[in-house]
């Protein structure tokens, strides 16, 4: 990719990653200017970018129109969802995202801890000895014999899956993959996912198409008091009807790491429920995860700069123009 420009945009709480994928690839070589900005259009050298860090800031036609030389999108991060990926696979663009085990592999141990937390019900037990509340009889659930339902069947899915199986769990899963190899479990349709699980967990991208993919409506089809666990995306789920489903019952508790709007307001309703246990989109954050992100995304910009296409690509499609435009056969993106 000769003459480039890489370019790393985010919001100020992505500066510290920004700083440590721009010091590793100075450490290759390969030099990069970072700015902060919530909207690309602030970008003044915007006009000059050919590979686009994006962290979260959105990415759509608009901002590509103001892109003439851009040749590839990079999210550091697992998500990508900011950036509009049909509108670069019809320019020919690749989109490349952070895929590390260490964060497929953190997500699940946290989603699995978040399940038994509440299969244990540990706060309510812990508050037995803290408030010295009065003792009750076994309330408690094995995670062995309950039939956990998990939308969805990516990687950190199968992670899941791969963990969950041993302990005798029944796994079923509700997918729009096609024919995923998923030994040790069910694939069934969601309605009946949500009737007949005792345990849901929210395991699949956001797109326009997922959004409030559970809504009032589909609360409804739930198991009368199972539990739900959204690791995920917040806009999978109407939290309106979210509330009003916890505060009848219908779903006796849940763990929620992500909301339709984050940082979760301070006077959000979610935060008065006392069957709701609340993180900040980080419980699946650990050392090991954090440090492989900038590892990774150095090595998937490398992979480009190099005018290789990385694994993560999220729109293979484009591979044809993209080796044809580092051949010099193509010389612009398409319009």
């Amino acid at each position: 990719m000769a003459q480039e420009l890489v370019a790393l945009v985010g919001p100020e709480r992505a500066g510290p990653l920004m700083q440590d994928i721009a010091h590793a690839l100075a450490g290759h070589g390969r030099m990069a200017r970072t700015c902060i900005a919530t909207d690309l259009l602030a970008v003044p050298w915007i006009s000059e970018i050919t590979l686009l860090v994006c962290l979260v800031t959105p990415c759509g036609s608009e901002q590509m129109d103001a892109m003439p030389r851009l040749r590839a999108i990079v999210s550091p991060l697992l998500g990508h969802e900011w950036i509009d990926i049909p509108e670069a696979t019809r320019r020919g663009i690749p989109v490349v995202n952070g895929e590390v085990a260490e964060n497929r592999e953190s997500m699940a141990e946290a989603t699995i801890m978040l399940l038994l937390v509440l299969l244990y019900q540990l706060r309510e037990t812990e508050a037995q000895l803290r408030v010295l509340l009065k003792a009750v009889a076994p309330y408690r659930r094995m995670l062995k014999g309950r039939t956990v339902g998990i939308i969805g069947s990516g990687g950190i899915a199968r992670e899941i899956i791969l963990r969950m199986v041993p302990w005798q769990a029944d796994v079923q899963v509700f997918t729009r993959a096609q024919s995923p190899d998923l030994p040790g479990v069910r694939l069934v349709g969601l309605h009946e996912l949500l009737a007949t699980s005792d345990v849901v967990i929210l395991m699949t991208s956001l797109d326009a198409s997922r959004r409030h993919l559970l809504n009032a409506e589909q609360l409804q089809h739930l198991k009368p008091g199972a539990l739900l666990i959204n690791t995920a995306r917040g806009g999978l789920i109407e939290e309106n009807a979210l509330l009003e489903a916890l505060k009848s019952g219908r779903i006796a508790a849940a763990a929620l790491d992500v909301f339709e709007v984050e940082p979760l307001p301070a006077d959000h309703p979610l935060r008065e429920l006392p069957n709701v246990i609340l993180t900040p989109h980080a419980v699946g954050h650990t050392v090991q995860a954090e440090a492989a992100v900038p590892r990774q995304a150095v090595g998937n910009i490398l992979q480009l700069l190099g005018g290789a296409l990385p694994d993560s690509c999220k729109n293979r499609t484009v591979e044809r123009v993209w080796f044809e435009r580092q051949a010099g056969q193509i010389k612009e993106p398409m319009c």
